[in-house]
């Protein structure tokens, strides 16, 4: 029996993603690939496809992709039909770069402590604010923190807030110790998905509860903003994965991405 598809869903996030981290969307009906001028991270250069695709549809997303100067990702939802696509490629000469873990909120209580003490980023100084907080929580040897340090992400987050801040499909969100801002976190407003990134504090006021509160603040703006779906991605088999878990949200599935490491040409 084949397990349920949640193919639909990871479309409608590659649309909320666009104009967002992806520039552009390219359908090749076998398979949407998803593009970033400027970030050229696997996460955010990748075909997303529900099909055991064949050797002449890799051939095209592999050209498409290094047309646009970037390495070939397939993504696709971690699932026993398609373990076939996993096989394919291994044999071209990919690599499992990353496995997304997508939770959703499970309904539970809602903690508000630090509510009181937490901002929506409103005018190019909390941005600025927003960036150099958020840089700071992800620092490179941070045991907790499997992505490292943003780099050229910064500067894509900037310009994203920039296009839709004003139509409040992105908000951002700062939440203070006292007068220093020590976690960040986003909320992504997109048809019934309020998805939740970006959710980070600082290594010195770890455990005193704000990357919760961060985290648990987007849940409640997401419902006050009539979403349905409140979710978010980590890495699985990494902390935050953990986290998530213990402050409401339950694993509904997995995603992989699988990287081109040589040509096979």
């Amino acid at each position: 029996m084949n397990q349920q598809s949640n193919y639909a869903f990871l479309q409608k996030y590659q649309r909320l993603q666009l104009s967002v981290m992806f520039d552009d969307l390219i359908d090749l009906e076998f398979a949407t690939i998803g593009f970033s001028k400027t970030d050229p991270s696997s996460f955010w250069n990748l075909a997303l496809t529900d099909e055991l695709l064949n050797e002449k549809q890799l051939d095209e997303i592999e050209t498409k992709l290094t047309s646009l100067n970037r390495k070939t990702t397939i993504y696709f939802e971690n699932r026993h039909d398609l373990a076939n696509l996993v096989s394919l490629l291994v044999i071209r000469n990919y690599k499992k770069s990353f496995e997304d873990c997508w939770q959703f909120w499970d309904n539970g209580q809602i903690d508000t402590k630090h509510f009181e003490s937490t901002k929506k980023v409103n005018t190019d100084k909390d941005l600025k604010i927003f960036i150099d907080t958020f840089n700071a929580c992800y620092r490179k040897d941070d045991p907790q923190n499997p992505y490292g340090e943003l780099g050229e992400y910064l500067r894509v987050t900037e310009d994203a807030w920039h296009r839709h801040h004003a139509a409040n499909r992105l908000e951002y969100f700062l939440t203070y110790k006292g007068d220093r801002p020590v976690a960040v976190s986003t909320l992504t407003n997109y048809e019934d998905i309020g998805y939740i990134s970006n959710v980070g504090s600082l290594m010195e006021v770890r455990g005193e509860g704000f990357g919760k509160a961060a985290t648990h603040y987007c849940v409640d703006r997401s419902i006050r903003n009539g979403h349905t779906e409140h979710c978010l991605a980590t890495e699985e088999g990494h902390y935050p994965n953990e986290f998530y878990k213990r402050i409401g949200f339950s694993i509904r599935f997995t995603a992989l991405g699988y990287t081109q490491t040589a040509s096979t040409n």
